[in-house]
């Protein structure tokens, strides 16, 4: 079947489900007009004491066209039925700019959020026994918009004083960071405020503040030419290294490597260089150390292992240490090799000094315990 060219090839790996949980993938105006009138009522806005001692919470409204306007025109806000809300705070978004200070130079350019533990985690035998690693989630996240978001308040209440630690409250929360703790934050500045006292109709006196907010946020949609801005992945759980293999010939030696690897090439040295351990045991003149196994030295190195063991035309790179100071083949010991031990008997002439169990005999090297 022909391939459609204006169709983009589906990736089946990056398919992946989203569950419950996930990170939210956008930071919309709405998420920004939440974290101000949630912090606003829930923080930042103090708790009232009427005439009769009973508390009274700040109620925070959006201020839509509707509201806005009858509110600034005839000074207070109503609800449905006519009657004035008493205290309460309206805030509305009026503004929104870019912020030059954050300038973005690609926005193709992403950075990556780990979530350390996800289900596939789970401790069982099997990743033991196949060397897996834990795979960690990973949430690639397109770089935002950086912005700044103007709102107008006004707040009302019965008094004065009311009034006054509305604008002292208010007043120490800005500076800050203002929204959820679980969800986004965002820092807020307040600018001047500007005091209305006013004598409602009939007895009714109403106090009012007004002032503004800049608030600086960033922006990011969800998807972005049929993308989404945020694409979970898993890191790598476990590497295979395999080794390709024509079989076909084409003209040459069959099973030659197709992709030869410089490890197979010097496997021996490789293995010989990574190899290091150490083993202690207590002193005797004649030290044995048992189940372990002497790694020989590859040819290639065995001409330059001086300071090591070298056993008839066999060279082994193990260092032999007396409470710490380093001692060394033929001048101070001699050795004799099994296929699982090592015996060291010491000069004790040479050494200068007799070795009891007191003394502390280790080795480091290229050996395997068994």
């Amino acid at each position: 079947m022909a391939k459609d060219p204006l169709k983009k090839e589906i990736n089946r790996a990056s398919q992946l489900k989203s569950e419950k949980g996930d990170v939210k993938k956008s930071v919309t105006l709405f998420d920004i007009d939440y974290a101000m009138m949630s912090y606003l009522e829930d923080v930042a806005l103090p708790t009232l004491e009427d005439g009769n001692g009973d508390v009274i919470k700040i109620p925070v409204i959006y201020g839509n066209s509707e509201r806005w306007i009858g509110a600034r025109r005839q000074g207070i806000y109503r609800d449905s039925k006519g009657k004035i809300q008493l205290p309460l705070m309206m805030i509305r978004r009026t503004s929104i700019a870019k912020n030059d200070s954050i300038p973005v130079f690609n926005r193709h350019v992403s950075y990556a959020a780990y979530s350390k533990y996800n289900k596939n985690n789970r401790y069982d035998k099997f990743s033991i026994l196949g060397n897996q690693k834990p795979s960690y989630e990973i949430y690639k996240i397109t770089m935002p918009d950086y912005v700044e978001i103007t709102y107008e308040c006004m707040a009302w209440t019965n008094f004065i004083e009311q009034l006054n630690t509305i604008i002292e409250s208010v007043t120490f929360a800005a500076d800050e960071y203002w929204g959820d703790k679980a969800k986004f934050k965002f820092l807020t500045t307040i600018s001047d405020y500007n005091v209305v006292n006013e004598v409602g109709e009939g007895t009714e006196r109403i106090n009012r503040v007004e002032f503004s907010l800049t608030v600086k946020a960033y922006l990011l949609p969800e998807k972005f030419d049929g993308e989404d801005t945020t694409k979970k992945t898993f890191s790598t759980k476990r590497v295979v290294v395999s080794t390709e293999v024509d079989v076909t010939g084409n003209g040459r030696l069959e099973g030659m490597l197709t992709t030869p690897s410089p490890y197979y090439d010097n496997k021996d040295l490789i293995d010989f260089l990574s190899l290091n351990n150490s083993k202690i045991v207590s002193g005797s003149p004649i030290t044995i150390f048992s189940n372990i196994k002497l790694i020989k030295a590859p040819a290639t190195l065995a001409a330059v292992i001086s300071s090591g063991l070298i056993v008839g035309d066999d060279s082994y790179d193990i260092k032999v240490y007396i409470n710490g100071t380093r001692y060394y083949h033929n001048t101070h010991f001699s050795v004799t090799i099994t296929s699982n031990s090592l015996t060291i008997n010491f000069n004790e002439v040479n050494l200068g000094f007799l070795v009891d169990n007191a003394d502390e005999i280790a080795i480091t090297g290229k050996f395997i315990d068994l």
